[in-house]
Formats: C-alpha cells, structure tokens, sequence
C-alpha cells in the first residue's frame, strides 16, 4: 500500500485517541496510543523504500522508543521508564540531524533561532526546576536533550530548505512543544485540554520529523 494511505490512518488513529482524552475515555487509550507509533512507523518503512542509508535506522529507533514510552506512560508507575523511552527517541532524531549534511554557513535566522531556543529552555527551566522535587536533575538533562534536538534540526536544513527541511525544523519545534506542556501539566500547573495539546503536537511532530527525514534522504545526492 501506499505512503498516503498509512499516515491517513495514523492521523484517523491520532484523531481517535484525542477523541478519547476529550471525551475521558481512558480505557481506549490502551489502544489508540500504542498503535500511533505502529502506523508511523509503516508508513515510514513504505516511505523509505529501498534507501540505502544508514541514518535511516536512527528514524525507525526513535519510533521505536517513541512507542515504547507512549506505552509506559499508560501506567503511571511507569513515568520514569516512559521518561527514559522519549529521552532515548530524541538522542535518535539528534543522532539524524547531526549526522544530515549541514548548511555551509549559518545565516541570522538561523542564529537568532538558535538563541531563541536557548533563551526559551533558560525560562522553561527556571519555572519547573523549583516545582520538579526528585526530577529535577531529570528535568533539566531532558531539557538540554530537546532543545538541543530543535537548534541541531535548524543547524542542519535551516529555514530556507527544502519543503522536507523545514518539516524536520517544524516536527523538532512542535516536539519541543509537546514535551514543554506535558511537563507543566505534570510539576507546574495543569489547564484545561492540556492532554489534547500534548497529543495534538506529539502527532503533528512525530510526522513532520519522520516524513521530512526520509523524504530529504529520498531526495540527498
């Protein structure tokens, strides 16, 4: 089957789960949440073909522990390890970007991206490090892993690349997104819909980054 009939599903999947969160159906979940990663990782293998390159098992592993975490964080008992899981996925996606061949010389944009990105963990971090108790050291390695993640997905297409470039670019922004929200629902405050932004840009994220990894590896002479 086609590429677009698997991230079709994925996102009929993605849609099912943030229906399940609205609608506080939490048992469901047990289906909906482990099978986003499943679907994604299909469609990428369909996507991927016959590529030869080797960076591409860094995409598939960050699926993987993608999956592996959404898994664990079912269960409540199972922070850490879910926390460990998504921390592992995130060492794969920097693994991808650095290992992408970088732009030749870095323009303004570029720069005041990545020092806005730096700015923006300072904040992050001065917020939840006093509300974190025993995740604080967590908390702030994990914070330093996506951020780093973001300025390394800039260093490697920046914003005038390619439509799969800036997918890689937007996929780390919105990751970042995510992970930030769930953190202050989890040691700072929680609001209303909170669950459904995390999932909503998790989603969004996991197939921005996939979809533009591969299709630039589809398209790197």
């Amino acid at each position: 089957m086609k590429p677009a009939y698997w991230i079709t599903v994925y996102f009929l999947a993605l849609l099912a789960d943030i229906g399940m969160i609205v609608f506080d159906v939490p048992q469901a979940r047990f289906i909906t949440k482990p099978l986003l990663m499943i679907l994604l990782g299909v469609y990428g293998w369909v996507l991927a073909g016959k590529l030869q390159y080797s960076s591409r098992n860094f995409i598939f592993a960050a699926v993987i522990f993608s999956w592996s975490g959404d898994v664990f964080l079912l269960f409540p008992q199972y922070f850490l390890p879910g926390l460990v899981s998504f921390l592992t996925a995130h060492l794969m996606y920097i693994g991808f970007f650095g290992w992408s061949k970088p732009r030749p010389k870095m323009g303004i944009v570029e720069k005041m991206a990545m020092v806005a990105v730096l700015g923006y963990a300072v904040i992050v971090l001065s917020m939840l490090y006093p509300k974190a108790g025993e995740m604080k050291i967590p908390v702030v390695f994990y914070t330093i892993v996506i951020t780093s993640m973001l300025i390394l997905a800039v260093r490697a297409f920046g914003f005038g690349a390619p439509w799969y470039g800036v997918r890689c670019i937007l996929g780390a922004f919105f990751f970042v997104v995510s992970d930030t929200v769930l953190a202050f629902q989890l040691f700072y405050a929680d609001f209303p819909f909170s669950g459904v932004v995390v999932m909503a840009t998790y989603g969004v994220a996991q197939w921005l980054i996939v979809s533009g990894s591969l299709y630039y590896l589809r398209n790197r002479i």
